[in-house]
């Protein structure tokens, strides 16, 4: 963390991977418009019922000049959004960004990053009303429609926002997009494809400050080109592609510049219950054995998980004073189905699968390929012995030994997939007894169900 010294960042400080979210969202989805649609005319309007989700993952490569110096990443964004409610021509949503990133050179895959809560509303047109405690989305109001229907050719300009987050404090810079309809196309990303409306967007973005502030630039010159094909029906994007590049000039002379090249899908559904998940932990555990605790994860409050969790039939012994544990643990969790690898499958104190281990990841690999449309999070824990920093080091780097596994000898996609190390401060059970010091010594494989 922190390789980008003293440079702009979006919705977190300089020090921390800058963000470029940009998030074109959704909405409503019964409301009426005094315009028809005329032969050859398109009413374009967000559409969004009370209860539904909207996903959209993002995959950014990034490029940074700073003092004759280029230095690439990648990131890797999954956003969902809730509808919560919707009301005459606005719909409120309540969600979470997740950040993931990557720098090529350095980087075997993508680690977890951040995750961002928000709270906005947005109209049909789709511009947003965000409340100042949040940064996110920091693009705001893109794409935004016409109030009347449109033929292909046809243009439109509509407001938006771009807000940057400095360590010196937030620049919000208001842009007006120019829009234009192209009719129906077709689009293709790696082994997606689709047909829907396309329509093209541009800005320029330009901020002159009048007063100086530390760790803030006073200069912003920038631009956007965006395309998105827009599902009429669906009344969200399927597809977009945005490129995005930015100069930033300090008090002191300094310029830096960043360029973006986003890619991003999206997808509606509606949110899982705890009972949904739970049918998918059990077709899981039928497939894998082991065992199969019932509720949510603890987390926070590991002392509330002592009681021995209700087991389904499994094909583990019953008498649990002398029972060996499983190698392989299924839970429901608030972010999906976890499976869990134990600390038998790895040598003590080092982060090389055992054989046994490859062999467990080869059926659990069997179970991820049927959920090919599913987020793949990888994480790795220890119990609360040992040092901090030794714990969080050793923990990564068994979740990134999986993740190899997983992508090298499985043949997963790999991005699908992120890894992170969390030492000690994740426990699932007592770390007092030695019971529940082996349980919280594990890493997890979560399928995202939310």
């Amino acid at each position: 963390m922190g390789k980008f010294s003293n440079q702009p960042s979006k919705s977190k400080t300089i020090n921390g991977h800058l963000l470029k979210i940009v998030l074109y969202v959704f909405i409503i989805s019964t409301s009426t418009s005094v315009f028809s649609e005329e032969p050859d005319k398109v009413l374009f309007r967000w559409k969004l019922n009370p209860g539904e989700n909207v996903e959209l993952n993002e995959y950014h490569k990034v490029q940074l000049v700073s003092r004759g110096t280029k230095i690439k990443r990648e990131d890797k964004n999954r956003i969902l959004l809730q509808t919560l409610s919707c009301e005459y021509k606005e719909c409120m949503l309540e969600g979470f960004f997740d950040t993931y990133t990557r720098f090529p050179e350095v980087d075997p895959a993508f680690r977890k990053d951040k995750t961002f809560k928000s709270r906005f509303q947005i109209t049909d047109l789709g511009q947003y009303k965000v409340p100042q405690e949040y940064s996110m989305p920091n693009l705001r109001s893109l794409p935004s429609f016409s109030e009347k229907p449109v033929s292909i050719g046809e243009e439109w300009t509509q407001p938006a926002t771009e807000s940057f987050q400095f360590p010196g404090g937030r620049v919000m810079i208001t842009v007006f997009a120019k829009y234009k309809y192209h009719g129906i196309d077709e689009w293709e990303y790696q082994k997606l494809s689709g047909k829907g409306d396309r329509i093209e967007y541009n800005y320029n973005l330009y901020y002159d400050s009048q007063m100086n502030r530390t760790g803030v630039p006073f200069k912003i010159y920038g631009f956007a080109r965006g395309m998105v094909f827009f599902d009429r029906e669906l009344g969200i994007p399927q597809y977009k592609r945005v490129q995005l590049s930015y100069t930033f000039i300090y008090e002191n002379g300094m310029a830096q510049e960043m360029s973006f090249d986003i890619h991003g899908v999206y997808n509606k559904n509606v949110k899982l219950t705890d009972e949904d998940k739970d049918k998918f932990a059990e077709e899981i555990r039928k497939i894998l054995g082991g065992e199969l605790p019932t509720g949510i994860e603890p987390g926070s409050d590991p002392k509330k998980n002592l009681k021995k969790p209700k087991r389904e039939t499994i094909s583990w012994p019953e008498e649990e004073d002398n029972r060996i544990e499983p190698p392989v643990e299924i839970r429901r969790t608030e972010e999906g189905i976890a499976i869990s690898l134990n600390s038998v499958l790895f040598d003590h104190n080092s982060s090389e699968l055992k054989e046994e281990a490859k062999l467990e990841l080869k059926r659990i690999a069997s179970v991820l390929k049927k959920y090919v449309d599913r987020e793949i999070r990888i994480s790795g824990h220890t119990d609360n012995s040992g040092g901090e920093e030794y714990n969080r080091k050793l923990s990564r780097e068994r979740a990134l030994s999986v993740l190899k596994e997983l992508r090298d000898g499985q043949g997963l996609e790999e991005k699908r997939m992120s890894y992170e190390g969390y030492g000690k401060s994740k426990p699932i059970a007592d770390n007092s007894t030695i019971q529940g010091r082996q349980k919280n010594r594990r890493v997890d494989i979560t399928i995202v169900m939310e």
